[in-house]
């Protein structure tokens, strides 16, 4: 994120720097078949959440203006159906693409300003009005799939993410 943002937005990237740190120790040590394994054969495993967390970033950075593209297709959007995690990029390029992610967010927070962080938010999530509502919403969104991450790091015998 940039050295000077606008008050109102130092929070929100604060707590997109967090979440990066997060992801990535949430994939530390995992091979591709623990990324991919389901606890109890429920539920979304930690490779698909992180792919979630990723495309969710795309739909961010286009409602920012600084359009960014995982290249696949949704198959992490909610709601979709979980497929044999073959048919899912590995491990290693759900991180990569993740990772890619950085930069367009710093440029997108670059370009904020008092005034577009007050504006109406094109669109609204859980009430959202403006665009530092809609960025703390996705912010929250991603910390809020993290808590998934870090649950079943432990239940696949792993570190917790914190601490």
């Amino acid at each position: 994120m940039p050295d000077v943002l606008p008050p109102v937005a130092e929070p929100i990237a604060l707590l997109f720097k967090i979440n990066n740190s997060m992801v990535h120790r949430g994939l530390e040590g995992l091979s591709d078949d623990q990324a991919w394994q389901q606890l109890e054969g429920k539920g979304n495993p930690i490779a698909w959440i992180i792919g979630h967390i990723t495309e969710t970033r795309s739909q961010m950075l286009g409602l920012l203006g600084a359009p960014w593209d995982a290249g696949w297709g949704g198959k992490f959007k909610r709601g979709s159906e979980l497929y044999d995690r073959f048919a899912y990029p590995t491990r290693g390029e759900i991180e990569s693409r993740f990772t890619e992610t950085h930069e367009s967010m710093r440029t997108a927070f670059a370009t904020l300003t008092a005034d577009s962080l007050a504006a109406t938010a094109p669109v609204s999530f859980a009430g959202a009005k403006t665009v530092a509502d809609l960025l703390a919403f996705f912010a929250f969104h991603e910390a809020y799939h993290l808590g998934q991450v870090g649950y079943i790091r432990r239940q696949l015998g792993h570190s917790s993410l914190v601490g």
